[in-house]
């Protein structure tokens, strides 16, 4: 999509003839695309990615720092979206709200991104709750903090890193996802990878391959600051 999208033809040509940003141009013009960019995604993601942080990260704590009966039936509820799949799941939300004879909202896709998106932040903060010192909230604590104010003060702040880690992956989750979007979007609430796949189907405009690789590219610079990110925990 790259290739196509940086070439100038007026129709999908691979290898390009040469190099030109008339199709970016144009995808800046193209209301559709810029509406299901602005006003549904990245609000969406956005959304999706501090609920995600905020629940997997309570989560992951109470997990890990509890010994409750039953906690590796819960970790695993808690991961089982994860493997379940998402189609299936779409396909199961549609259902119910068609039954509830109710449409879904942007507010019903949100909370099915938190879904799938929440197991991932409780893996990533996990991990790094797994590597920290305990004896440094110890040492707070033997310094008069209570155990909740110590955790805030030593602890969090240590988790930092990953809590925006798992926010950012939270966040890849829920602008590229398809198969939740596609059950759940109404007219007024298309992401962009439904709006790209809708016009897809129909034109072979190079403004949509230059959608999918504006797409792509920042996909791939937050992945890029995730491994940042695990990189500066993990030392």
């Amino acid at each position: 999509m790259i290739g196509i999208a940086i070439g100038p033809s007026a129709t999908y040509q691979f290898p390009p003839t040469g190099i030109s940003g008339r199709w970016f141009a144009a995808l800046i013009d193209n209301q559709p695309f810029m509406t299901s960019l602005f006003r549904v995604s990245l609000p969406l993601a956005l959304a999706t990615a501090a609920a995600s942080a905020v629940l997997g990260t309570a989560a992951a704590i109470g997990i890990a720092r509890t010994g409750f009966v039953g906690r590796g039936a819960v970790q695993g509820l808690f991961l089982l979206p994860v493997i379940f799949p998402q189609v299936l799941l779409g396909v199961g939300l549609f259902l119910m709200y068609a039954r509830l004879e109710t449409s879904p909202t942007l507010l019903s896709l949100g909370l099915a991104h938190a879904v799938i998106a929440t197991p991932y932040v409780i893996r990533v903060v996990m991990s790094a709750l797994h590597l920290l010192d305990p004896r440094l909230e110890e040492a707070a604590q033997s310094l008069g903090a209570r155990p909740v104010r110590a955790f805030l003060l030593v602890s969090l702040p240590l988790l930092r890193s990953s809590i925006l880690s798992g926010a950012i992956f939270a966040f890849i989750i829920s602008f590229s996802d398809v198969n939740l979007a596609l059950f759940l979007s109404a007219a007024d609430t298309t992401t962009l990878p439904v709006q790209i796949l809708a016009q897809m189907q129909y034109s072979s405009d190079p403004t949509i391959a230059a959608a999918s690789a504006a797409q792509v590219l920042l996909i791939s610079a937050l992945i890029l600051v995730v491994q940042r990110f695990v990189g500066s925990v993990r030392a």
